[in-house]
């Protein structure tokens, strides 16, 4: 049978879980003053971090030649190295986690019971039974 056929048509595919981020690389962070204050807004404001992602992350190629903090949402190795050897400082912004759509709705359920839980239970009167009406009986 060729492989074609072997191989299944759907299914699982990564690309749609994959985080996908805006390089921005060590050397271009030399255009910034000494000990200034490397951010998001900051990269956007000046042109390096113009496009789609889910964050922004910086990559050591290139030499530091600043003190910097830099505040980015993740760090290759080696430019973690690089901006500590400078005398620099590393925020990591820590995005929230987006649920899926499925998840998310599974999620408000479960909140939704569970403040329903909480809200303090009225007592409500009990229903008293009426007896019901008898039938009178035909006489023949």
């Amino acid at each position: 049978m060729p492989l074609f056929r072997r191989i299944p048509k759907r299914g699982f595919n990564n690309a749609s879980h994959t985080t996908v981020y805006i390089p921005v690389n060590l050397e271009e962070l030399n255009r910034f003053e000494e000990g200034a204050r490397v951010d998001a807004i900051a990269l956007k404001s000046v042109g390096l971090a113009n496009g789609k992602g889910a964050g922004i992350k910086i990559l050591g190629r290139g030499e530091l030649t600043k003190k910097l903090t830099v505040s980015a949402h993740a760090f290759s190795a080696s430019a973690k190295q690089k901006i500590e050897a400078k005398g620099g400082t590393i925020e990591l912004i820590v995005k929230p986690v987006a649920q899926a759509a499925r998840g998310s709705a599974i999620a408000a359920r479960a909140e939704a019971a569970k403040a329903k839980e909480a809200q303090p239970k009225a007592d409500k009167p009990k229903a008293t039974k009426t007896p019901k009406a008898t039938k009178a009986k035909k006489a023949e």
